[in-house]
């Protein structure tokens, strides 16, 4: 998983924001993933492009982060939920 990859919600999976968090379930397995506010900003930037990379460049002038932290908290955020079918690479 790299910074130029592209994801998205698949259509099984039901996102519901609370406040600042995000809660997302996939309905088919029961999954279910809590999202702090940074994680809920992230998924919101997702579904606007799909393009980790855009969110990443949002996401660094709007969080007091260092570029390498970012990138490696997202890209892990994005390989976990991934791992969990909350998430899917998109394949052009």
């Amino acid at each position: 998983m790299t910074l130029h990859d592209s994801v998205r919600i698949p259509d099984e999976v039901a996102a519901r924001k609370v406040g600042d968090e995000t809660i997302l379930l996939n309905l088919n397995t029961g999954i279910y993933f809590g999202l702090d506010a940074v994680g809920s900003r992230f998924v919101e930037l997702l579904e606007t492009s799909g393009e980790i990379a855009a969110a990443y460049r949002v996401m660094l002038q709007e969080f007091d982060v260092t570029p390498e932290v970012l990138e490696t908290d997202l890209l892990r955020l994005t390989e976990e939920m991934c791992s969990k079918r909350l998430l899917v690479v998109e394949t052009n």
